[in-house]
């Protein structure tokens, strides 16, 4: 059993240095030893690779989970839902904890939802996990790049009410879903905005995310 605090650093794998680096803090705060590998230097660069030459993310992600595996990294958490959707990780070298992993113990729970995403990699991800394990899942699913790239200019208040967000949230709410499912780790920043103005259930798989990496990390289990 490891104890937080010691141990190897878990590897923090996501698509820009904003959201590795918030992985990063999230599980510091925990008390676990981590470190950041951002897979590009922007959004933009995320996305062209993601959309234009996913076998090259691909194959960064692995060479560089096959780099950790080989410095003694034992955990890694897969901090971005678009690339989660992207990249193949079930048979990777290394344990990784992802979104896809979240998705698989909250979508038996709720029969209805609004997704709001980074990008529609991000929603593929979320809908394929539903049609899988929750066929009959009503999924209302929105994606706003726009929104990450205001979340990274660093004004998160601003980009939220600048955004298609809280108009959203009204209509979720309108139409009775179950909760509202933050599926891109960038809009962890923007929990308590959501929080303070959707009546809903806000459910951020970012938070879920650091929560199983921890409990995987130090040899507890969760009974939540």
């Amino acid at each position: 059993m490891t104890t937080a605090g010691t141990g190897p650093a878990v590897a923090v794998i996501a698509g820009t240095p904003y959201d590795t680096g918030l992985g990063v803090e999230l599980l510091r705060a925990e008390g676990l030893p981590a470190h950041p590998y951002a897979m590009a230097a922007s959004p933009d660069e995320q996305d062209r690779l993601q959309y234009h030459d996913p076998g090259a993310l691909a194959a960064s992600f692995h060479q560089c989970l096959a780099e950790l595996r080989a410095g003694g990294t034992e955990q890694v958490m897969l901090f971005c839902n678009s690339m989660s959707a992207v990249v193949n990780h079930e048979d990777a070298v290394l344990p990784v904890v992802s979104p896809v992993t979240v998705y698989g113990e909250l979508l038996p729970e709720l029969g209805s939802s609004l997704v709001v995403t980074g990008n529609a990699q991000a929603l593929l991800g979320f809908e394929r996990t539903a049609l899988r394990i929750a066929p009959r899942h009503r999924m209302l699913g929105v994606s706003d790049p726009a929104l990450v790239r205001g979340i990274e200019a660093g004004d998160v208040e601003a980009a939220f009410t600048a955004s298609h967000l809280p108009t959203t949230l009204r209509l979720a709410q309108h139409l009775g879903l179950d909760a509202v499912v933050l599926a891109c780790t960038h809009f962890t920043a923007l929990l308590p905005l959501i929080a303070a103005v959707c009546d809903l259930p806000v459910i951020d798989v970012g938070t879920r995310l650091v929560e199983l990496t921890t409990l995987a990390a130090t040899g507890s289990v969760d009974h939540g």
